[in-house]
Order: C-alpha cells, then sequence, then structure tokens
C-alpha cells in the first residue's frame, strides 16, 4: 500500500487521541489550571461541538479547493490549536486552543478518508480506507491509554506535545501526495439535505443518543473508577488500555454480524448491553478486576454500534449516502459534546456515582430510537446529493 496512507493514517491517529485524551487527564489539569474536575471535563464538550458544527461549514468553504491543499492547511490548523493549549495558563486559553484543534480536525478527517479511497490500489480500496479509519480506532486502544500514562508521569502538557509531534509528522502526507482532483462542489444546504427525510433523522437521533449516554460517563472515567484505580492515573491508564481493546475487539466483530444477522439486530443488541453496563457501574466500580471486566464489556458494546448504524444511514439514502455518514459523524460529536455537559452537570448536583446510571438512563433511550426507526414504515429515498 502506499506509504502516504500510513501517514494519513498517523494523521488520524493523532486526532482521535487528541478528541479523547482529557478524560484521562481530567486531575492533572484540574489541579494545574486551578478548577474544578467537572470545569476541566468541558474542554471535551468544547473540542466536540466545535468539531460538529464546524465540519459542514468548512466542506463548504473549502469545497473548490484541491484535497492537498486541504489537509496541509488542516493539519497546520490542528497543530496550532494544541500548541496553544499546551502553552496556555487558563482555561480560557485552552478553550481557544480546543476550538482551533477542532477546526483542522473537523477538515482533515473527511478528506484523508477520500484521499485514501481515491489513492488505493486496484481492488484494495476497502483495505486502503480501514488503514486511514483504522488511526482513530488504534487511537481509542493505544492513543488514549499512553497519552494518559505520558501526562500522570510527565504532566499534561507533554501528552498534548505528543500529540504536537504526531501532527508534524503527518504533514508528511501532503508532501508526499501527487496531484489530488479536487473534491466535487456542493453547497451547505445539500449537505444538509438528507435531514428532511423524518427517518435518517430519526437514525441520527438514535446515534445523538448513544453517544452522549456513552460520553457522559467516559468523559469523566477518572471519576468514575477512583476507588478501582486508587486514584492513580497510571492505573487508570490500563483501565484505558482494557477500553481500547474492547474497542478494538467490538470494531472487528460488527462487520462480520452486521452481514449475518443484519444491522438491526446488531444494532439493539449493542445499544442495550452498553446501557445495562452503564446502569450497572454503581457496583462495579469499587475493585479493580471487576471495573476491569466492566470497561471491557462497555468497549466492545460502544464500538459495536457504530458499524451498524453507518450501514443502516447507508441502506436508507442510497442517493445521499456520503452527506448522511458525514451528519452521523456531526451527529456523533455533537453527542460527544453534550454528554460532557450533562456529565459535568451530574458530577457537580449528585457525585460520580450517579454517572453511570444517568448515562444508563439516556442508553435506554438511544435502544428506544434505535427501535422506533426500525418500526417507522421505510420510505424509497427521496433525498438528492
Amino acid at each position: 500500500m502506499p506509504v502516504v496512507l500510513y501517514l494519513l493514517a498517523v494523521g488520524t491517529f493523532a486526532i482521535g487521541t487528541d478528541a479523547f485524551i482529557f478524560a484521562g487527564l481530567l486531575p492533572e489539569v484540574s489541579a494545574d489550571l486551578g478548577i474544578t474536575v467537572e470545569t476541566a471535563g468541558q474542554l471535551v464538550t468544547v473540542f466536540s461541538f466545535a468539531y460538529a458544527v464546524l465540519a459542514p461549514i468548512s466542506a463548504s468553504l473549502t469545497s473548490s479547493w484541491p484535497r492537498k491543499r486541504i489537509i496541509t492547511l488542516a493539519l497546520v490548523t490542528f497543530i496550532a490549536g494544541n500548541v496553544v493549549s499546551a502553552l496556555s495558563g487558563s482555561f480560557e486559553v485552552m478553550v481557544l486552543g480546543r476550538i482551533i484543534a477542532a477546526a483542522g480536525a473537523s477538515s482533515f478527517t473527511p478528506h484523508a478518508v477520500a484521499i485514501a479511497s481515491e489513492n488505493a490500489p486496484e481492488g484494495r480500496r476497502g483495505t486502503a480506507l480501514s488503514i486511514v479509519v483504522g488511526g482513530l480506532t488504534v487511537a481509542t486502544a493505544l492513543g488514549v491509554p499512553i497519552g494518559t500514562f505520558v501526562g500522570s508521569s510527565f504532566g499534561w502538557r507533554a501528552t498534548l506535545w505528543l500529540v504536537v509531534a504526531l501532527g508534524a509528522f503527518a504533514l508528511l502526507a501532503p508532501l508526499l501526495l501527487g496531484a489530488v482532483k479536487a473534491p466535487p462542489p456542493h453547497t451547505l444546504r445539500e449537505r444538509l439535505a438528507p435531514l428532511r427525510s423524518g427517518i435518517v433523522a430519526l437514525v441520527l437521533t438514535t446515534t445523538f443518543l448513544a453517544l452522549v449516554s456513552e460520553h457522559l460517563v467516559y468523559t469523566y472515567i477518572s471519576a468514575v473508577f477512583d476507588e478501582a484505580t486508587g486514584g492513580s492515573g497510571k492505573t487508570l491508564s490500563v483501565l484505558l488500555l482494557i477500553f481500547g481493546i474492547g474497542a478494538v475487539i467490538g470494531n472487528a466483530i460488527a462487520g462480520p454480524a452486521v452481514d449475518r444477522w443484519g444491522n438491526k439486530s446488531v444494532l439493539l443488541i449493542a445499544l442495550g448491553v452498553m446501557a445495562a453496563d452503564l446502569l450497572l457501574l454503581p457496583v462495579t466500580t469499587h475493585t479493580f478486576p471487576v471495573a476491569v471486566v466492566a470497561v471491557l464489556v462497555w468497549g466492545i458494546a460502544s464500538w459495536m454500534y457504530l458499524v451498524p448504524q453507518q450501514h443502516r444511514l447507508l441502506e436508507l439514502s442510497t442517493a445521499s449516502g456520503p452527506f448522511t455518514v458525514s451528519l452521523n459523524s456531526s451527529a456523533l460529536y455533537l453527542g460527544i459534546a453534550v454528554g460532557g455537559g450533562l456529565g459535568g452537570a451530574t458530577l457537580s448536583l449528585v457525585g460520580p456515582v450517579w454517572l453511570g446510571v444517568v448515562g444508563g438512563i439516556v442508553g435506554v433511550f438511544a435502544v428506544a430510537s434505535g427501535w422506533l426507526s426500525y418500526r417507522v414504515e421505510r420510505t424509497p429515498d427521496t433525498v438528492s446529493a
């Protein structure tokens, strides 16, 4: 496979690590900046909300640009945002850095995937896509736990400098790229057109609720499992590694499972298992061995529902599939943002023991939304690209 694909994967790995790393660094960040853990958690919210909002806007504004120029500017912006965050001495400057980084990330990822598709050898498109998108999965499995370990050992700023270094290395990708054609131009109105379909909107609502449920808890995982980890950042990094291993397993088995049993069964089972796992957290977070099992199951389930959702959306919107999948990504990041906000409010009002319960309840609503989306009568795709 072309070397450039692996460099693009380094970029998605850096972005995936950056998006979720603060979940493991909240105690260090809050202590250094003199803010509460709940406030520090809003750094995750800010990044995710900015990503969700800026993704369709940046796509529309740069629609006539060559992809090579887009990913170069996107990576430079992403790196700059993390430099601002690493050098910041206040929460407000950190927020600015997170918004800048999200602006770059939201532009890089979709174009990196498109470049992988266009530059894949004959008959190897699926492999090329798995390499680039795999950077995000590996970030969950390795990037976040390694970043948490580095942060607990050398300070949270060291983790951000690591992300900066990864982003800089990924800049080799546009240098090695040959001429890449500009993407077909589409207006923001065209990109939002799939929302006119009620059933597509319902499926996107399921994605949104699932991510709210998960990240209401995941953002504050250090507080939720404080008793099991003894407050140790290094022990927390082990738990995050277990979660990442579960994510890899869930992602690996989701595709074949959808092919065999259909997206409905896989989606509802995955969402149901995740909701149940979160509801049980008040009794599974006291000892490390039990916490390992809970986190492993959570990781598997949380990465199993994404594949059937993408499959379902493409099935429903054959004419506007790329736009629908893009909107699913926005719903995903918006869910992470809202989850972080609700989690912070829950932590402040009733404490960490209730985070799993509240997250699990939202998860039940996600199951209901998913079930309802299959009850709605399927209609022909009337949304055109």
